[in-house]
Order: structure tokens, then sequence, then C-alpha cells
């Protein structure tokens, strides 16, 4: 099990998130009917099971495929197409879709040990989205149509780590993709060392109009890394090792339509 520093204390920014009755968020929702999706559905978990399932059934996993701009609706138009995308795709649509039925989401960023000195396949995207309904975040996989649960409880990203070292038997992995819980945890486990979020969340900004800033959740003792595969740069970031910092309280951010 990974080791933390529960009694660091540093101050973060707050993070930047897309606002609800902006005309892309509008467009997104209304767009694709999300509505419809969860429609006859009381739980905001069930809810976001549906938007999951409905982001991973947009298109067919592809590693070297890149959309031409960086936004959802670009992204799910494009899918419509016939294009494939990376998990950087798949989680960027999810956290979109998510937020613009209310819940509060973040693009996650996993990377390996090996960060550093690994020539390819360092790293992952995920996301994780806060809900009022268990007062937590909880991490999505959309790329496999997966969210990790413990005694029936969704987890995030650390506890998923923690249950994977101590509590594999009761772990359960909820979705409809079928996905077999021995390959997922043996593909998933190594990349759930280092954790990263981008402070300026927002979907759509101009690029170059957001700040590259990162809250990075580093295990205690660890070597923070600056290079991501040997030769990228991994970019500015605020390194803790306090997962309560990392996990801020979103109870009620947005108000549900």
């Amino acid at each position: 099990m990974l080791e933390w520093n529960y009694k660091e204390v540093v101050s973060l920014p707050e993070v930047k998130m897309d606002d609800l009755n902006s005309s892309k968020m509008m467009e997104l929702r209304e767009k694709y009917h999300l509505d419809e999706v969860v429609a006859g559905v009381q739980s905001d978990y069930e809810k976001l099971k549906r938007l999951m399932k409905w982001v991973h059934d947009r298109w067919k996993h592809n590693g070297n495929n890149e959309p031409s701009r960086e936004d959802p609706l670009t992204m799910l138009e494009e899918a419509s197409t016939g294009k494939n995308f990376r998990c950087v795709e798949y989680a960027i649509v999810t956290a979109a879709v998510a937020r613009s039925m209310s819940f509060p989401s973040r693009v996650l960023g996993l990377m390996r040990k090996d960060v550093e000195t690994a020539t390819s396949g360092a790293g992952h995207v995920a996301v994780e989205v806060w809900m009022d309904e268990y007062e937590k975040w909880v991490f999505l996989d959309p790329q496999w149509d997966v969210i990790p649960e413990l005694d029936g409880i969704p987890l995030n990203v650390v506890e998923f780590q923690a249950a994977i070292t101590d509590n594999g038997s009761r772990l359960k992995l909820i979705g409809s993709s079928g996905t077999e819980k021995g390959v997922y945890l043996k593909w998933i486990a190594p990349y759930l060392y280092y954790f990263n979020y981008r402070v300026d969340q927002r979907f759509f900004t101009e690029e170059e109009k957001k700040s590259g800033l990162k809250i990075m959740l580093i295990p205690k003792e660890a070597t923070p890394p600056r290079v991501f595969q040997r030769r990228y740069p991994i970019g500015e970031y605020i390194g803790i090792s306090n997962p309560k910092l990392f996990y801020p309280d979103m109870f009620s951010q947005y108000q549900k339509k």
C-alpha cells in the first residue's frame, strides 16, 4: 500500500470549472439528449453509470488517434463520423457530460512509478466525479466502463489503490461492459501511483487561455517526477502528499437541475 502524509498542510488554488449556464454546456446537454439518457433514474449514482456507459459506447479505443480540437463537442461530433480516440478523450467527454448534468467533475491523470524512465505506456487518464449522495469523489474509467466499489460504496482513486492491495476479494467493478475483474486490475494497478488533475478544468475555453498548473498527489518518500517517458517535460505542478487536500469537499457545488 502507498503511504501518505496526512499531516501535511498546503494552500491550494481553487479549481475552475465551466459555468453550467454557458451556451456550450447547455448545447452539450441538449444536443445529445442527456436528460433522456438518465430518464427514469432517481439515484445520482445510477445516473452517473448511465452517462459513463453512454460515453463508453460513442467510439472504440484507439491510443494513436486524436481529435482536431480538445473540446467535448468536437470529440463527439468527430466520433459520430467514425473516428476513434484515446483514454484522454473518454475522460474529457465523460467529465464534461457529468458536469453538464450538474456533477462537479475533473479529468484525472494517472502515472506509473517508472514514469520518468519508461519509453511508453507510462500514463492513463480517467475521471473523478463528486457525488453528494456519498459526500465524496468517485473514480470512473470510461475507457473500460468501470467504477470500483468496496462493500457497495464507490471509491476514489486513492481508495481504489488501497483496496486492490488490502481488500481485493471484496472489491467489485461496476459497469456494463463485461470487463473481467482480474484483467482490469492487473492492467490498471501499475498506473495507480502518481495522481494529478489540472487546476483549470474548463472544457470550453481556448487552450492558450488556460493555466497548465496541476495538483499532483505524490506518495510519501517518492521522487517528484519531472519528465514523462524520458523526454516530455511534465510541466508546472504543486506536489502534495496528503489525500485529504487532493479531495476538496464539493458538497452542493452545483445545484441539481
